[in-house]
């Protein structure tokens, strides 16, 4: 599949593609809320993504897939607030750790099984262009999977003006509306926002560390059986992470998160031999896994009813640009220092966002604490 792509042209439509879908998020998260429906969205966000595949299989020149790219990227900042809203919203609030923990062990569970089968094709020698197109089979798949999916009934908006939710009639939203909703949430919620943009500017991307290993003299025929185990972990952990949610509470398992983070960066500025750096993918593993599925449902839980996935779009798009920056400043320290100045970089802004997290919501780790003495 030969379009004569230089690396610095993938660079930019990469970054176009991520760009645009952590634009959408946020505002397709609020109308999502405001018009009180989620399935359409999905629907919509899942159906982008497969045309997405399609124009990626029909490129022939780099203008085709950068419109693939936004198409495959826009679909996923379509359906994802939505259908994180919709998980949440179809569970009870003490189940929710594990419906996200399931949603999260599933989706990983897929992309182990998309990589593999991608392994075994190109190993068969078949042309990239063909395994594209083989791609749309489940793409389409997935669009048919939402149909019959019934999303719960009278998602509300809290009114201020009486204190309680009103049906509100569907209409379209105004700028004033979204400037009215963006006052509802409270300064737990914007005060995780800020903690996750600090830590997202040194969550530097996994390229990185599959490069890292370059510099530890591991073989190339090596490299995807780490990354196959990191997805392996976190798949084995995101429903046992859910169920901790849902027991112990959300703000330890974020915390956790954090630190971890941090510990396996740190892991790689030292370096080691093969099992060494094999722990550390593990642990990397397992911090995503804490991430994934605690942030979800501490947003969940700080958003204010009917703004569920306003709340998520927020997130997802700050954090979004925050990760397109990390990997900016991680290029540059690679570029003109050493592999271990990116460490060193991701290691201290994870450093900051546990400590600044410890003491923002030193109450609710508090609690979680006392929960865990409780149950031993």
């Amino acid at each position: 599949m030969e379009v004569g792509l230089s690396a610095a042209l993938l660079g930019v439509i990469e970054g176009v593609a991520e760009g645009s879908s952590n634009f959408v998020q946020v505002w397709f998260g609020w109308i999502s809320d405001r018009l009180k429906t989620r399935k359409p969205f999905v629907i919509l966000g899942y159906g982008t993504a497969a045309l997405g595949k399609l124009f990626l299989a029909l490129a022939t020149s780099w203008p085709l897939i950068l419109i693939a790219r936004l198409f495959d990227r826009g679909g996923k900042g379509i359906r994802t607030t939505p259908r994180d809203a919709l998980i949440a919203e179809a569970i009870s609030s003490d189940r929710r750790g594990v419906a996200f923990g399931f949603h999260r062990m599933m989706d990983s569970a897929g992309g182990i099984i998309g990589n593999s089968l991608a392994i075994v094709l190109i190993a068969m020698h078949m042309p990239l262009r063909d395994i594209v197109w083989l791609s749309i089979i489940p793409a389409t798949l997935a669009i048919f999977f939402i149909l019959p999916v019934k999303e719960p009934k009278n998602i509300t908006i809290k009114d201020d003006r009486d204190g309680v939710s009103q049906p509100k009639k569907v209409v379209m939203p105004s700028w004033s509306d979204f400037t009215s909703d963006r006052k509802k949430f409270g300064s737990e919620f914007w005060r995780f926002v800020l903690v996750s943009i600090v830590f997202h500017m040194g969550k530097i991307s996994y390229a990185f560390l599959l490069l890292r290993l370059g510099s530890f003299h591991i073989a190339t025929e090596q490299i995807p059986f780490f990354y196959l185990l990191f997805n392996i972990v976190q798949t084995i952990f995101s429903l046992p992470v859910g169920k901790l949610a849902d027991s112990f509470g959300k703000a330890i398992l974020v915390f956790a998160s954090f630190v971890l983070f941090a510990v396996s960066s740190a892991g790689f500025i030292i370096g080691g031999g093969m099992y060494f750096l094999l722990g550390l993918f593990a642990i990397q593993g397992i911090s995503f896994a804490l991430m994934e599925v605690g942030f979800r449902t501490f947003l969940v839980e700080l958003s204010p009813h009917g703004l569920k996935a306003t709340g998520l779009g927020i997130y997802f798009t700050v954090t979004g640009f925050a990760v397109m920056f990390a990997s900016w400043v991680a290029g540059l320290l690679w570029h003109f220092g050493t592999g271990k100045m990116t460490f060193m970089y991701s290691t201290t802004m994870s450093g900051i966002a546990a400590v600044l997290f410890f003491f923002l919501f030193y109450q609710r780790i508090k609690g979680a604490f006392t929960r865990l003495k409780l149950r031993a």
